[in-house]
């Protein structure tokens, strides 16, 4: 499979008190070292100042191995920025068709808005048939495929962090973006859906339009 395997999104919260230039100027230097590591892909900032009350800034981490993305993030130690959320995976192939589930490119251009959330399966979902399984996700698929605009990347995290799978999605509208979830609720698959929140919407820009509009600078 080419391209990164491993993606991180990492939400960041400004203390109180650190909405400065200065602290504004070490994020930009930060972001800026990290996407100059080794084995990193791209780094992707987001403003969430509105659409979360707790972070106010996300990063979006594409590597080819978990190291170089671990060292991408280690730059992000020296600001003043609170972390509040990591969510990571790698990109695998399904089980359920053989395909990634993954549509974006990265390196490439970014729509407007990202979607992420991390989600886990229950225990009933992987006691039922192998076949009733891809049947349902197959269903799941085809609902999803119905929207255009919206490109998505699924990762793998099973026993390796919180969740099962971490996903995002990438639109240039929310609110078809908000159908699209509607319809995937009548989906056969969603009572099997034990957990998916937290939920990051978050708006893409440059590293000097994000950290000029969260830490509220010129």
């Amino acid at each position: 499979m080419s391209g990164p395997r491993v993606h991180g999104f990492l939400f960041y919260q400004v203390p109180p008190g650190y909405r400065t230039s200065q602290a504004a100027s070490r994020v930009l230097a930060a972001v800026d070292r990290s996407g100059s590591v080794p084995g990193v892909a791209a780094v992707y900032t987001y403003g969430l100042v509105g659409l979360r009350a707790d972070v106010d800034l996300g990063l979006w981490v594409a590597a080819h191995t978990l190291d170089a993305y671990q060292a991408a993030v280690e730059p992000l130690l020296a600001t003043d920025l609170r972390c509040v959320y990591a969510l990571w995976g790698f990109v695998r192939p399904s089980q359920y068709t053989g395909r990634s589930g993954t549509s974006v490119q990265v390196p490439g251009p970014r729509k407007r808005y990202l979607v992420v959330y991390p989600f886990t399966k229950t225990h009933e979902w992987y006691q039922l048939p192998a076949e009733d399984r891809r049947r349902m996700m197959l269903e799941h698929a085809r609902v999803g495929h119905g929207f255009e605009g919206i490109e998505q990347i699924l990762l793998y995290t099973t026993g390796l962090s919180d969740w099962e799978f971490v996903v995002g999605y990438e639109t240039d509208d929310p609110e078809h973006f908000l159908e699209l979830v509607t319809s995937l609720r009548t989906t056969a698959a969603r009572p099997y859906t034990l957990r998916d929140t937290p939920i990051f919407t978050a708006r893409y820009g440059t590293p000097e339009e994000v950290v000029r509009h969260v830490f509220h600078v010129p």
